[in-house]
């Protein structure tokens, strides 16, 4: 037994409550009811694009994607451990590190299928109803959104073993998104005003890099800022500021990295508190 098994088992228990049909559904209802309506306001005077849609598609996806993937997993460990579930679980050969990898890997998998369904049913409605598709780009912001889907099942994830009670876990999981998603520019405002006395630079000109890099540290900022800058032909600040090459830790790669952190360090944080807790 190991971490795959957990995870097999996570999967195949999503798809018999239909709760897998479900997520899919409310995905596919999700992209391409966006997908379909953008037709109405993304034409103006021009080609419909694909391309378009995508950057449309930034600001609702930051938004359904993480509170979906944080709603389904952030009693992962804490339910089990509260119902003693998870004392019969770990009395077979799995580790604590096999439950906790085990679940993100297969919660992550029940979100990422959902997600890529929707993804391609809205591909399709982009086919059949815009001039132009650009299908390297499109994959890349699918990509791009199922990391998300799965980063943030994992945050869910290693939250969920912080603690033994699930009441707790899903207060812990709404300070999280309150404080990154929600309330994270004020925190880089309030370092701004301590370092230069202002709560915001003055000019373009006088914005400093560690400022750009605060705001790209909470998983959806590190997420929009990857689609922008891996997406042709889009104007970010970023590049405005630098138009030859960025600085790598501003860089497209560097928000892509920042992704993947968040993948494994709180999972691992979470990992290492389960391991030394009393059951």
């Amino acid at each position: 037994m190991s971490w795959s098994a957990v995870a097999k088992k996570d999967f195949q228990d999503a798809a018999r409550s239909k709760a897998l049909w479900a997520l899919s559904a409310l995905f596919v209802l999700f992209m391409a009811g966006v997908a379909y309506a953008y037709t109405f306001v993304g034409q103006q005077g021009g080609e419909l694009e694909a391309l378009g849609l995508l950057v449309f598609l930034v600001s609702p996806v930051t938004l359904l994607v993480p509170l979906t993937a944080l709603v389904m997993s952030h009693k992962a460990i804490a339910g089990e451990v509260e119902s003693g579930s998870a004392k019969f679980l770990l009395s077979l050969p799995h580790t604590r590190r096999d439950a906790v990898v085990g679940k993100v890997v297969g919660r992550g998998a029940v979100l990422g299928v959902a997600v890529l369904v929707g993804l391609v049913v809205a591909a399709v409605v982009t086919l059949a109803l815009y001039d132009s598709f650009d299908a390297l780009a499109y994959v890349g912001f699918s990509a791009l959104t199922v990391l998300l889907a799965v980063l943030y099942t994992a945050v869910g994830v290693g939250i969920s073993a912080t603690t033994k009670d699930s009441g707790r876990a899903t207060i812990i999981a709404a300070v999280f998104f309150v404080v990154f998603e929600v309330a994270w520019g004020v925190v880089v405002s309030g370092v701004h005003y301590l370092v230069n006395g202002t709560l915001s630079p003055r000019s373009l000109e006088s914005i400093p890099d560690w400022y750009l890099l605060l705001n790209r540290v909470p998983p959806s900022s590190a997420f929009t800022n990857a689609v922008y800058q891996f997406l042709p032909g889009e104007s970010t600040l970023v590049a405005q500021l630098f138009p030859q090459n960025p600085p790598f830790y501003l860089s497209k790669w560097a928000a892509l990295a920042t992704m993947l952190a968040w993948l494994v360090v709180v999972p691992a944080v979470g990992y290492y508190v389960f391991e030394r807790a009393d059951l």
